[in-house]
C-alpha cells in the first residue's frame, strides 16, 4: 500500500468507527462542553455570527508541558509551518503568520518588526482557556486579524487560601519541562504566580537522503539532528482585586527569555559545524479596571510591551521594540435586548532596530476609534455592528467595519440548530520591518485590505443525557495588496498579490459518560483552496495553491475514562503543500499520538502520572523543506496539585 493510500485508510478507519463507539451508550455533558456554550467573553458576545472554538479542557492537561505549536497541531484543523529547532509559524485558512491576531488582556503580543509570534515560545502552562477564532476580526482586534485571532486568558478565581500546583515532564532528545502555579488569596485579593523552564537538545536520528554520495547512491543515511537546542523560561505574575461586587482591578507581568539554535537543513547537518542562535527577552504587561455594578459598564486598562532580540550574540544586531498601550471602554445597556459600546485605543511604539534609519523613524503613533452595537430584534436572534477606525503616523489606515447574527431554534425537544453568519472587512498595516528595514523596507506600502463572508449552521442534540453537536461552516476571503518579500535584484517588500481563500469546515463532537466510565471524542476537518488570482510579478503561478497551505487538514481526538485512569489518541492529517512556485510540493502525512494517565486524589489534593508517545507511526516527515522533524519520541510527566483553599 502506497504511502498516500494508508493515509487515505487511516482517516477513513478513523471517521466510520467513531460513530459507532460514540452511539453505543449513553452519557451526560461535560462541564467542558458546557463551558463551550455558556461562556460569554466580551468578543463572543459582540461576534455572534463568528466562528469561536474554545480548547477543551483535556486537551489542555495533555499538551500542558508543550506549546502553542502542540495543541494547534494536534487538535485543531490549522496548519503550522516549522522545524524542529524552535522556530514556527501557524496559517490561518492560508494566511500568513501575520494575518493572525495573539491576544493576552488588552495586547496583541505580535512583534511589531516581523508581525507575528513563534508559536514554540509560548507554553500552553501559562493559560487557563485559549480560545480560538477563525476567519476575519480587525473589527474587534484591529491590525493583522485577517486569518485569524487566539485568545490567552486566565480565570479570576478569587482564591481563598494557598494552592500550589507542580508538573515535571521528560521526552526523548534531551527533552525536560518544569512548571509551578501558586495561588494565594482571602476572597477579595489573589496572587498567583506561574513559572516554567523548558529544555530541549533535539539530537533526534533520522534519514537523510541530502548525503554527500546521493548521487551515485540516493539510499538515505541514517544522520543525528545537531544545533537544534531549545531553551525557554519565564513567569507570569497576577494580581487580582475584588474592589466590590462588580468591581474589580487585575493585573499581569509576563516576562520570558527564549534561546534557540537555528537548526540546520539536511545537506548542512552533513558538514555541520556551528549554527547561529536567537536569544530573545520579552516583558509584557497589563493593568486593567473593570466596573460592571450598573447598566452603563466600563472599563481601563494600560499596559507596556519591551520585545528584545540579538542574533548570533551580536550586540549590533539588536532588534527591539518599546510600545505603550492604553484604552478605555463604554457599555450602555439601553434596552433589555440592546446595547452600545464605544471606546478608544492609543498605542506609542519606539523602535531600535540596528537596520533602521533614525531619519525614517523615531516613533510610532497609533489609535483606534470603535463602536459595537448589539441589537436582539427577536428571541434568539442576535445581530451586532462594530466599526473600527484605525490612524497611525503618517500612514493611510482603512476603516474596518462588520456585520453579523446568529439564530438559534428548538426543532424538537431534543434538536437545537444555530445558523450563523456575518461580513466583514480586515487588514493589515504593514510592519516596521516591511517599511523601514534598511534599503529594502519600502515606506510607500499599502495596507493589506480583505474582505470576509462566513455562514454555518450548528446542530445540537442531546436526548436525555447524550449530546451529539454537528458543526458547518462555508467561508471566502479576499486579500488585496498581499504583501510579500522577493528578490528583485535585492529582497525587499511590495504590495504584489491578491489572493483569494475560501473552503468549508466540519466538525463532529460526542462523549459519553455512565456511572464511572466516559468518553468523549471529536473530528475536525477543513477544505481549504486559496490561491493567487493576480501576481503582478510572477503571472505563472496564478490560480496555484498558495505555498504552505494544505488543501486537506483534518483531525480526531478520542479520551476514555475509567475511575482514575485515562488513556487518550489523537491523529492527524496534512495534506500536500507547495513549496515553492514550480509546482514541487512536499507529501502529505499522518500524525499519531496516544497516552494513558493515572490520578491518584487524597483529600482535596491529588497526584496524576502520565505517559505519552508522540509520532506513534514514527512517520518521516517535514513541516518545511530541507528540515528534519523527530520521529516517535516518548514522554512522562508527574504531577501535584496540593489544594488548601476553601470551597
Amino acid at each position: 500500500m502506497s504511502l498516500s493510500m494508508r493515509h487515505l485508510y487511516y482517516l477513513f478507519c478513523l471517521f466510520i468507527t467513531f460513530p459507532l463507539i460514540a452511539g453505543e451508550s449513553d452519557f451526560v455533558i461535560d462541564s467542558v462542553f458546557l463551558e463551550e456554550v455558556t461562556t460569554y467573553s466580551s468578543y463572543r458576545r459582540f461576534q455572534p455570527g463568528a466562528k469561536i472554538d474554545r480548547i477543551p479542557a483535556a486537551q489542555m492537561q495533555i499538551a500542558q508541558s508543550g506549546n502553542l505549536e502542540e495543541v494547534f497541531s494536534r487538535f485543531t484543523p490549522v496548519y503550522i509551518k516549522g522545524n524542529a529547532g524552535g522556530l514556527s509559524t501557524i496559517r490561518f485558512r492560508g494566511t500568513a503568520p501575520d494575518h493572525t491576531a495573539i491576544n493576552f488582556g488588552g495586547i496583541n503580543i505580535n512583534s511589531h518588526t516581523l508581525g507575528h509570534s513563534n508559536m514554540t515560545k509560548i507554553p500552553v502552562f501559562l493559560f487557563d482557556r485559549i480560545d480560538v477564532q477563525y476567519g476575519s476580526s480587525s473589527a474587534i482586534n484591529g491590525s493583522g486579524a485577517i486569518g485569524g485571532a487566539i485568545y490567552l486568558e486566565q480565570n479570576h478565581t478569587w482564591t481563598k487560601g494557598v494552592r500550589n500546583y507542580r508538573i515535571y515532564s521528560n521526552g526523548s532528545y534531551g527533552e525536560h519541562f518544569y512548571g509551578e502555579k501558586l495561588y494565594l488569596g482571602n476572597g477579595v485579593w489573589e496572587s498567583v504566580t506561574k513559572f516554567y523552564n523548558y529544555e530541549n537538545r533535539n539530537r533526534f536520528s533520522f534519514k537523510n537522503p541530502y548525503h554527500n554520495n546521493r548521487f551515485t547512491d540516493p539510499t538515505p543515511i541514517k544522520d543525528r539532528q545537531n544545533g537544534a537546542e531549545v531553551h525557554n523560561r519565564g513567569v507570569l505574575q497576577q494580581f487580582n482585586y475584588l474592589l466590590a461586587p462588580g468591581e474589580t482591578l487585575k493585573s499581569s507581568f509576563w516576562y520570558e527569555e527564549s534561546w534557540h539554535q537555528v537548526q540546520p537543513n539536511m545537506p548542512s547537518n552533513i558538514t555541520y559545524e556551528s549554527t547561529a542562535e536567537l536569544d530573545n527577552k520579552n516583558f509584557r504587561s497589563w493593568v486593567e479596571y473593570e466596573n460592571n455594578s450598573s447598566e452603563i459598564q466600563y472599563k481601563a486598562g494600560a499596559g507596556y510591551v519591551r520585545d528584545r532580540q540579538i542574533y548570533n550574540n551580536i550586540n549590533d544586531q539588536l532588534v527591539a521594540t518599546e510600545r505603550l498601550v492604553t484604552d478605555a471602554l463604554v457599555s450602555y445597556s439601553y434596552a433589555p435586548n440592546q446595547e452600545l459600546r464605544f471606546g478608544g485605543r492609543y498605542k506609542y511604539i519606539v523602535p531600535d532596530v540596528h537596520a533602521y534609519s533614525r531619519d525614517n523613524i523615531r516613533y510610532e503613533q497609533r489609535a483606534h476609534l470603535f463602536l459595537s452595537w448589539f441589537y436582539e430584534p427577536i428571541k434568539n436572534l442576535k445581530t451586532t455592528i462594530n466599526l473600527r477606525q484605525p490612524y497611525v503616523t503618517g500612514f493611510n489606515a482603512p476603516f474596518a467595519p462588520s456585520f453579523m447574527a446568529e439564530y438559534a431554534m428548538n426543532t424538537s425537544e431534543a434538536l437545537r440548530t444555530t445558523f450563523n453568519s456575518g461580513v466583514s472587512r480586515s487588514y493589515r498595516i504593514p510592519t516596521l520591518n516591511d517599511r523601514f528595514w534598511g534599503t529594502q523596507g519600502n515606506p510607500n506600502l499599502k495596507s493589506e485590505v480583505g474582505i470576509n463572508i462566513e455562514g454555518g449552521v450548528t446542530m445540537l442534540y442531546q436526548p436525555g443525557a447524550d449530546y451529539y453537536r454537528l458543526r458547518v461552516n462555508a467561508f471566502y476571503m479576499d486579500v488585496d495588496n498581499w504583501i510579500e518579500w522577493r528578490n528583485f535584484g535585492q529582497w525587499e517588500a511590495r504590495n504584489i498579490q491578491k489572493v483569494q481563500s475560501k473552503g468549508m469546515e466540519i466538525q463532529l463532537h460526542a462523549g459519553i459518560e455512565m456511572q464511572s466510565f466516559s468518553l468523549e471524542g471529536g473530528l475536525n476537518y477543513t477544505y481549504n483552496p486559496v490561491k493567487r488570482i493576480k501576481d503582478i510579478t510572477a503571472s505563472h503561478v496564478n490560480d496555484q495553491q498558495l505555498m504552505y497551505s494544505p488543501l486537506h487538514m483534518g483531525n480526531s481526538f478520542l479520551q476514555m475514562k475509567w475511575r482514575e485512569f485515562s488513556c487518550f489518541a489523537d491523529l492527524g492529517y496534512t495534506g500536500e503543500r507547495y513549496y515553492d512556485n514550480d509546482g514541487n510540493t512536499l507529501p502529505s502525512h499522518v500524525m499519531a499520538n496516544s497516552g494513558l494517565s493515572y490520578r491518584l486524589p487524597f483529600n482535596q489534593h491529588s497526584l496524576i502520572l502520565m505517559a505519552q508517545v508522540k509520532n506513534l507511526l514514527n512517520e518521516d516527515y517535514q513541516n518545511e523543506r530541507y528540515y528534519a522533524m523527530p520521529g516517535r519520541t516518548y514522554h512522562i510527566s508527574i504531577s501535584f496539585d496540593l489544594n488548601f483553599t476553601q470551597l
